[in-house]
């Protein structure tokens, strides 16, 4: 398949617009993309795009037939990973394998952020009890690095990933939970070499059974 007609279709039916976009979406290298444009596009990159996005992998492939999905024009697919943010403390599973996609309303989480860089992620720990549980899945926006003070995001701290309310002011940052039982951890200095502000939390979901 030749490469300009697949990336202006992706272009067409998404928001992506360039090709690190792309690249960063199939997850590949820009070595990877220059291939494609020289030998063609492999065979399994439609249908990736095409589960990623909701879209048709005929129409990507061919240009013919329904843009998008049966039943998916609306919908967008978040993937789930098997990094899981801690709500308390410990070392904690941080590959970002993907085990599940969830449906969104694209035009809620388009609103809400940047939809082709949001993640869900579980809930482990109680320090942010009860405000979030275990179990609960939270989406995370990971363009959204910014700090905003008080919101929630997912942060890096050493070897472990954990959900805060992040409080800033100059040279210092705390992690403030929603358990009174876990003190806030307060970072300034060196110490701040250590944090990464891996996204912001847009929404969670509760389990009841």
């Amino acid at each position: 398949m030749d490469f300009q007609d697949f990336f202006y279709r992706i272009c067409r039916a998404s928001d992506i617009k360039t090709q690190k976009q792309l690249a960063e979406l199939l997850n590949v290298g820009a070595a990877s993309i220059t291939l494609a444009k020289s030998r063609g596009v492999p065979k399994g990159w439609p249908y990736q795009v095409a589960t990623i996005l909701g879209l048709n992998p005929n129409w990507i492939k061919t240009g013919q037939g329904p843009i998008y999905q049966s039943g998916r024009e609306d919908s967008f697919l978040v993937p789930k990973v098997s990094a899981k943010a801690c709500a308390g403390a410990g070392s904690l599973e941080i590959q970002d394998n993907i085990v599940d996609e969830i449906p969104f309303s694209l035009q809620w989480i388009s609103q809400k952020g940047s939809p082709r860089h949001m993640v869900l992620m579980d809930i482990v720990g109680e320090s942010m009890s009860p405000e979030l549980e275990e179990g609960d899945a939270i989406l995370v926006d990971q363009s959204q690095q910014s700090i905003i003070n008080r919101n929630l995001y997912v942060v890096g701290l050493d070897d472990t990933i954990q959900v805060k309310r992040v409080q800033t002011s100059t040279g210092l940052v705390v992690l403030l939970s929603s358990n009174r039982n876990f003190m806030p951890i307060t970072l300034q200095g060196d110490e701040l070499d250590n944090l990464r502000v891996i996204g912001r939390v847009l929404w969670s979901s509760r389990e009841y059974c």
